[in-house]
């Protein structure tokens, strides 16, 4: 499994956000705030991801990004939802 930062652009967030809620399983996806998501996946890269979420990223403006380390001052139960993500993916690797 992989972390991807999403980035809804312009008013593209909605869409998004719909987009995601049935697609990924809530323990996978982090709303840091509206229209930014950090998504874990089984997806390889980054374009493999925004394929998973079908035709809303052929409408819709966006960026991904995979996540491969961090920093950062923010809330810290996304410190802990990192941490654990990370830690299970060692775990899996094995």
């Amino acid at each position: 499994m992989a972390l991807y930062f999403l980035v809804a652009l312009q008013d593209s967030a909605p869409a998004f956000k719909e987009a995601l809620s049935s697609k990924i399983e809530a323990a996978n996806l982090y709303t840091i705030e509206e229209g930014k998501w950090i998504v874990e996946s089984p997806a390889v890269t980054s374009k493999d991801f925004a394929d998973s979420l079908g035709a809303v990223t052929t409408q819709s403006p966006f960026i991904v990004v995979p996540v491969t380390a961090y920093f950062g001052r923010t809330q810290p139960d996304l410190w802990e939802w990192l941490a654990a993500k990370i830690a299970a993916k060692s775990l899996a690797a094995v």
